[in-house]
């Protein structure tokens, strides 16, 4: 090493001068840029011209299918998950009979063949794999099992954001195989197809990251994903000279669908340079969520065909998974008919309200659950402002659903069969809550919130309220006999829980107004009387002891659900005049209430 710096220190002096520093230096800067220069001018610098365009995506199925309903219309803008079209499942289930009548004739020729074999003592058990009667039996199931998830996907949903390009069946129709019922195109570019001249030289390479840009200004980042393996006539509108036919590569560049490309707007691709240590603007970047998860409530987006003048006062929903859309239900409808409506997970709920076949009559509907294809409706139970009781009031609904259609199975009124059983039941606390309705109306017995749990259902009163800020949920032991026989035992109604519920730091009063049951777990939401605030709980079902979840800004919280197996919770929001809708994660529980 020292060596090294006594040479250094000799050539410095002897052969450059002490005088002469300066000028090394300059040189040394002079040969870089040189040198720079003539590898960026000796470089490609091909700019490829293209056009940015989205794939088209066609709907269709390898199966012929029956067309139920048409939900779109040509150039109607969808987003994804969006539902298109419903089908019809009448020939898939005749073959899922079929199927089954075969497989119990295999199943009891092979029962038939054991009986014998035991008989007769020449009982030979073959591997299932080579006995034809199993392999038949086998091939059988597993062609049940492959209608049967067909007949599950009866619904047809957008897969992007995008605008409806033909539709080519109509309701009632049948489509062969593999014809396009819907095409569907994305809103925005998703890759640009361009063109290399013959005449250049370009080093692109598959999965190179490239710089494509508009005219005005716009630019993102793009992954090559093709490059052409022949010669093609150049298109026209590429061309740099309108009348000179040219001929090159074809190339092709993914970019991200979150851009500001129009379709079909030319645009320029070229390599880019230099070391990128901030990649913001990658080819797989996904796009940003539709909704922040910050718990802010927005505004619900209603179709003008709702008619003239009718807001949905929203009370209550449930998650269809089927449908990836929330059945949403309203305090009130016009002509008192209830309706099913639908709502995605932008807020927007659907052009059309499904009516409930043989159900004219439902008024104050707090709330609704589901039961495998059940949907269960409920009245508050509560008499009107002015203390008089309804029938329409006092009502509790069971629908069965079938794809978007839902019929009345039964209705009841709920109120004559609960409230005599709470009159009798040999708990004091319940007798209480029955003869305080007749003490006094304003503070009468009224039900916000139900679930269903196997065969029990819950009830979430939001009166009477014999101590502040508290919770009261009944349980209601074998609810279905409330259908059968229209009675209940008083032993079958309990108490489940009461709690106290306090935000922190608030002297607001608060009443119950929803409760659910999931995987996870019992779940209750409250609503301020007075001031502007609501709240989710999480009740312990050990202790009894409620938890806070979630605390708004905005009263009305009436309805929530989680949003399919995702930590996604949605709730809506009755504001009399507009509805609201938020959604939030909820896996961080804040505090216990003390």
């Amino acid at each position: 090493m020292s060596k090294l710096s006594a040479v250094l220190k000799s050539f410095l002096h002897d052969v450059i001068g002490p005088d002469n520093k300066v000028l090394l230096f300059a040189w040394v800067v002079a040969v870089t840029v040189i040198l720079s220069l003539g590898f960026f001018l000796g470089s490609e610098s091909v700019v490829v011209l293209g056009v940015a365009e989205s794939r088209e995506y066609q709907v269709n199925f390898d199966s012929a299918v029956e067309i139920k309903q048409v939900h779109v219309q040509p150039g109607q803008i969808v987003r994804k998950g969006d539902l298109l079209v419903e089908l019809k499942q009448s020939e898939w289930a005749a073959r899922l009979r079929e199927l089954k009548k075969d497989l119990h004739r295999l199943q009891a020729e092979s029962k038939l063949r054991n009986q014998i074999s035991r008989l007769t003592r020449d009982r030979r058990d073959l591997p299932a794999d080579v006995d034809p009667l199993q392999v038949d039996i086998q091939e059988t199931e597993r062609e049940i099992a492959l209608v049967e998830h067909r007949m599950k996907n009866l619904f047809v949903l957008a897969e992007v954001d995008g605008a409806v390009g033909a539709v080519n069946f109509k309701n009632g129709e049948k489509a062969p195989a593999f014809a396009p019922l819907i095409t569907l195109m994305p809103i925005n570019p998703t890759y640009v197809n361009g063109y290399i001249n013959e005449n250049l030289i370009s080093n692109l390479q598959l999965n190179q990251a490239v710089e494509v840009s508009s005219q005005g200004g716009k630019s993102v980042r793009g992954v090559v994903v093709h490059i052409g393996s022949r010669i093609v006539p150049i298109p026209e509108r590429l061309l740099r000279i309108r009348t000179l036919v040219a001929y090159g590569r074809e190339v092709v560049v993914e970019i991200p669908a979150k851009n500001e490309f129009l379709l079909g707007e030319k645009v320029s691709v070229q390599k880019t340079w230099g070391w990128n240590l901030f990649d913001t603007a990658q080819a797989d970047e996904k796009p940003e969520e539709a909704m922040k998860l910050n718990g802010e409530p927005q505004e619900v987006v209603v179709s003008m065909s709702f008619g003239e003048g009718f807001i949905p006062e929203l009370s209550g929903m449930v998650y269809l998974p089927d449908l990836h859309q929330f059945a949403v239900i309203s305090d009130d409808y016009p002509g008192k008919a209830p309706r099913i409506l639908l709502m995605n997970e932008r807020g927007q709920l659907q052009d059309q309200m499904h009516e409930i076949e043989g159900l004219k009559e439902m008024d104050d509907i707090e709330s609704i659950s589901s039961k495998g294809q059940d949907i269960y409706l409920m009245s508050s139970l509560s008499p009107t402002k002015k203390g008089k009781i309804k029938e329409a009031r006092q009502q509790f609904a069971k629908v069965r659903r079938n794809g978007l259609q839902f019929k009345l199975v039964k209705q009841i009124n709920l109120a004559k069969i609960l409230l005599p059983a709470l009159e009798k039941s040999a708990d004091a606390e319940l007798k209480k809550i029955a003869k305080f309705k007749h003490e006094d109306p304003e503070k009468a017995f009224e039900i916000e919130g139900h679930d269903i749990r196997g065969d029990d259902l819950y009830l979430a009163l939001k009166g009477p309220i014999f101590e502040r800020n508290q919770g009261t949920i009944l349980k209601v032991k074998n609810f279905s006999t409330l259908f059968e026989k229209e009675t209940l035992a008083p032993e079958a109604v309990s108490l489940a829980y009461r709690f106290p519920m306090s935000l922190p730091g608030k002297n607001s009063e608060m009443a119950l107004s929803e409760l659910k049951y999931d995987a996870t777990g019992l779940w209750v939401a409250s609503s301020c009387i007075h001031d502007n605030c609501s709240a989710l709980w999480k009740i312990n079902e050990a202790s009894g002891k409620v938890e806070l979840v979630q605390e708004f800004k905005t009263k009305g919280l009436e309805g929530f659900a989680r949003f399919g197996d995702t930590q996604k919770v949605y709730g809506v929001f009755d504001q009399k005049t507009k509805s609201q809708f938020v959604v939030f994660h909820n896996r961080i529980v804040q505090k216990v209430a003390k």
